[in-house]
């Protein structure tokens, strides 16, 4: 004997078609969540030998802006600006972020041993913030302390790099 089921009508039909539909879409986006999440976490984990630089650039920025501030208030009475630091100190800092990931990338790509180009950038960066928070610091307090620490570190990058750390010239203006 044969058993019929009973015909299926339109509505058992359409809501069947949305749940499959939502079950797929659900799935769908599901898994792009998890490609999304593995893609990040793979960027992360490639960069990690370069976390302590960036992270300490991020500290020297910070520092540069609270002592800039500081000495901008105190010698030019000059209230806080939240524009300075976005057109400013944060175009710079993800310009400075960007060059030290880029030259890892490099580094790591063409197998360049002989200098590690990445740790030179990130030297080269922390060196000149560190030698602009020594400025403020003097133009702060007026401690002599701060002007010989700052040509210590000037004298020091400019013997590692060959770079001028007060060199303001670019090609447009000579």
């Amino acid at each position: 004997m044969v058993s019929r089921e009973p015909h299926k009508t339109s509505k058992d039909m359409e809501e069947t078609f949305f749940q499959s539909l939502a079950n797929a879409m659900n799935s769908i986006f599901h898994n792009f969540y998890a490609v999304l999440t593995g893609f990040f976490t793979a960027i992360v984990g490639y960069f990690m030998p370069v976390k302590d630089i960036v992270h300490l650039l991020i500290i020297f920025f910070i520092l540069d802006v609270i002592f800039g501030y500081w000495a901008a208030n105190k010698l030019r009475k000059e209230r806080f600006s939240v524009k300075i630091i976005w057109t400013h100190t944060i175009p710079r800092m993800l310009v400075s972020i960007v060059l030290v990931l880029g030259a890892y990338m490099w580094d790591l790509t063409y197998n360049q041993d002989l200098v590690s180009t990445y740790k030179m950038i990130g030297w080269f960066i922390s060196g000149v913030l560190l030698y602009s928070i020594a400025e403020n610091g003097y133009q702060i307090t007026k401690w002599s302390v701060f002007p010989k620490l700052g040509g210590l570190i000037k004298t020091h990058v400019t013997d590692r790099t060959g770079l001028d750390v007060d060199d303001k010239n670019t090609s447009d203006n000579g």
